[in-house]
């Protein structure tokens, strides 16, 4: 048993030291060659993925409502807990339960937002042909929610009333992530600004202080414009249309929603096709316009 144990240690040994000799030995010239002729045969086409393209952008999120509820009529009768909206805390807002003496709503139509705040993003584009490329992307954003609520200083007149803020959650924060299909709009370039157009979809995450998250999947339209400052090197401005279904709590169902991202950055190609085979199919490209 012994003898066994010893003869398979040395057996191991052995084969570790000539897999190390033969992973530590170099090409040979021939190849060497081999490979040098194979990368010359290689055309534009025999390469599955262009290049790719590193972006990094800041900007302006504009925010949405999802709440907006109409002003109650005077003949108006709602179930018990009907009209109750939800604080950012997780209570019942006081406001959406406070009564006059004569049964007249103090606070009415209450409407909830998220208002506009800074944007921050980035994304790696795959290059699959000369000018479409599938991104990835991520987006971070943070702004105020807010509930406002018609305020009705007169419990005999119901057409003195002024909107105010009753409740805000400074800490809500937006991010998403997904995919979008880009294509370069070379034959639109004008003045060296070139167009691009996109659809994307993907997840996102609405993030409050203290509710729940408000999860969902979006669809998004992107349109940016390009201007190359050095070889490979962009500024670029966008614009991002985001569209899901936000869950709202006080109507038991969701509420289609907008949000809208406006960015300016910068964007790095990264050419991974060699230089003479790109040149040889820009040829190929301009014989045949």
């Amino acid at each position: 048993m012994i003898y066994r144990t010893l003869l398979s240690v040395v057996l191991m040994l052995l084969i570790l030291s000539f897999g190390t000799l033969a992973l530590g030995q170099e090409p040979t010239a021939e190849q060497e060659e081999r490979v040098a002729e194979l990368e010359e045969s290689l055309k534009y086409d025999d390469y599955s993925v262009k290049g790719y393209r590193l972006s990094f952008w800041g900007g302006n999120f504009s925010g949405a409502s999802y709440l907006e509820n109409p002003e109650l009529g005077p003949r108006t009768v709602l179930t018990p807990g009907a009209g109750d909206i939800i604080a950012y805390n997780g209570d019942v807002l006081w406001e959406s339960t406070a009564k006059y003496e004569n049964g007249l709503n103090i606070y009415d139509a209450a409407h909830k937002e998220i208002e506009p705040g800074p944007a921050f993003g980035g994304r790696v584009g795959i290059y699959i042909s000369q000018d479409f490329h599938l991104d990835l992307l991520g987006t971070y954003a943070t702004g105020n929610a807010i509930t406002t609520m018609l305020y009705r200083p007169d419990p005999e007149d119901r057409t003195n009333s002024s909107r105010i803020t009753v409740d805000e959650d400074s800490g809500f924060k937006m991010v998403k992530g997904g995919l979008a299909l880009m294509y370069d709009a070379k034959p639109a370039t004008m003045f060296g600004i070139e167009p691009r157009l996109g659809f994307g979809l993907g997840g996102i995450i609405n993030r409050y202080s203290f509710l729940g998250d408000k999860t969902a999947l979006y669809l998004e339209g992107n349109f940016g414009l390009s201007y190359e400052l050095f070889d490979n090197f962009d500024i670029t401005g966008q614009v991002d249309v985001t569209t899901f279904a936000y869950e709202v709590d006080e109507l038991g169902y969701s509420n289609m929603v907008n949000y809208a991202t406006f960015s300016i950055g910068v964007s790095w190609f990264i050419d991974v096709v060699p230089h003479d085979v790109r040149a040889a199919h820009l040829a190929e490209l301009e014989a045949e316009e």
